[in-house]
């Protein structure tokens, strides 16, 4: 987390400190500061050398800790594309450096197209990269119209955005979506839950469902998936419930799911506060329900906030090491930052931040067409996904902007995990499973 500069020119505090510790090591990764910071935190001026690679995250605000997953799977990335000898890239025929400038969404649309545009025409981002909310995606999609700029693997993964693009196919074609739409992948958790209730290792009371939201484009694009996805598996979802970011108390909405006597309680939400709040109040209520809460785990500290109240939650919200070049991949960033990773946060980051670097080697220029042409005639195989965009939409293709999913290391996937311990363990797909689903001994 950045805690913005008090503006004290004597006694430094300590979190000061901190950060011009980071911002030293952020230089030597070959980075810029992030740009809701004072001008005069920033790295040195442009070089005719040096492609500046913008990297969108919300490194402030109630999803800061998301903030510094992303920031630091970007940095191994480029790291790694060093070490590898994918950098510096060939553009123009000329070896070019990477900078990557950390471009500040702070959870709203707003700062977010500011400080792209101040990315853009100060500081000299050629080529724009992830992000978080798709709220954000929404309103920056627009901002970055005029600048005829690529923008990968934005994370944001609305519906709308897919809608918007659809609509304007011209306007944005620079825009490439790095997560399929909940519908496609995110949200489907009403096949591995019919699954469980033929297997008999899930035998609900009723087959009530209530689902709680954040308010945001994002929540009610999930929610209203999740819905359709539960109701094909024959439960009856409730209205969704729409809750604030910020929000931590939700005692009266659990008031009302007990009275409802639902058997299945659904959250999301981006916030971390908030999930954490969300999950240890349920547990603190022995609720006779199971818990699917997703996006639990786009916290790198999620069982420190959580302890066993996480306990038998299910959740389809990130890619998971089920193989051994992933396994390796999690040790090493473990290593190098000393905490787990998000891999829904600094894995897709990572994965992108790569494919970028070899778009533009492929490419040789900063055209967009070019950049697009390269985009969609090499898949790239990630760490976590097969990264595949298709020119033309086809039956049972996906968009031509958005990521197409498929079976592990085919397309975008996500297994689904129950939690234990800080640990999840693969439930779903049955190919995959690390165990049988496990009903929570409270239902």
């Amino acid at each position: 987390m950045h805690d913005k500069g008090s503006g004290q020119c004597s006694g430094l505090s300590r979190s000061f400190r901190r950060q011009l510790s980071r911002r030293r090591i952020l230089q030597l990764a070959g980075c810029t500061a992030i740009l809701a910071l004072p001008a005069g935190r920033l790295r040195a001026q442009p070089d005719n050398k040096t492609i500046r690679i913008g990297v969108m995250g919300p490194f402030t605000g109630p999803a800061s800790q998301t903030g510094q997953a992303i920031r630091q799977g970007a940095i191994m990335a480029l790291e790694d594309a060093r070490a590898e000898g994918e950098v510096p890239v060939t553009v123009d025929n000329q070896l070019q450096d990477i900078d990557l400038v950390w471009i500040d969404s702070a959870s709203d649309p707003d700062t977010a197209v500011n400080n792209m545009i101040r990315a853009v025409t100060r500081h000299d981002v050629s080529l724009l990269l992830g992000g978080w909310h798709s709220a954000v995606a929404l309103a920056v999609m627009d901002a970055e119209v005029p600048y005829q700029i690529l923008h990968l693997g934005h994370l944001g993964e609305s519906k709308a955005i897919t809608d918007k693009v659809r609509l304007s196919p011209g306007m944005y074609r620079g825009w490439f979506k790095g997560w399929p739409a909940p519908s496609k992948v995110s949200a489907l958790y009403g096949e591995p839950l019919q699954h469980f209730q033929k297997k008999g290792l899930w035998q609900p009371k009723n087959n009530k469902a209530a689902v709680m939201v954040e308010n945001s484009t994002f929540g009610r694009s999930w929610g209203d998936a999740l819905r359709h996805s539960l109701k094909q598996a024959g439960l009856e979802p409730l209205p969704y419930d729409l809750t604030e970011l910020t929000q931590t108390n939700f005692h009266s909405l659990l008031d009302r799911y007990e009275r409802e006597q639902v058997s299945l309680v659904a959250m999301t939400t981006t916030g971390s506060a908030a999930a954490a709040s969300f999950v240890r109040q349920f547990h603190q209520r022995k609720i006779k329900a199971l818990l699917l809460a997703h996006g639990l785990r786009w916290f790198e500290n999620w069982y420190e906030l959580t302890a066993d109240s996480s306990d038998f939650i299910i959740t389809m919200d990130s890619a998971m090491p089920i193989a051994l070049w992933q396994q390796w991949w999690v040790r090493r960033y473990q290593a190098r930052f000393k905490q787990p990773p998000s891999i829904a946060a600094a894995g897709l980051h990572y994965d992108y931040t790569r494919m970028a670097i070899r778009v533009l080697n492929s490419a040789s220029t900063l055209n967009l067409d070019e950049l697009r042409e390269a985009i969609y005639r090499t898949p790239y195989r990630g760490v976590w996904n097969r990264y595949r965009f298709v020119s033309e939409a086809t039956i049972g293709e996906q968009e031509t902007h958005e990521v197409v999913t498929g079976k592990f290391m085919e397309g975008f996937f996500f297994p689904m995990a129950q939690l234990f311990g800080g640990q999840g363990r693969i439930i779903w797909p049955p190919v995959y499973a690390e165990q049988n689903f496990r009903a929570p001994p409270w239902i």
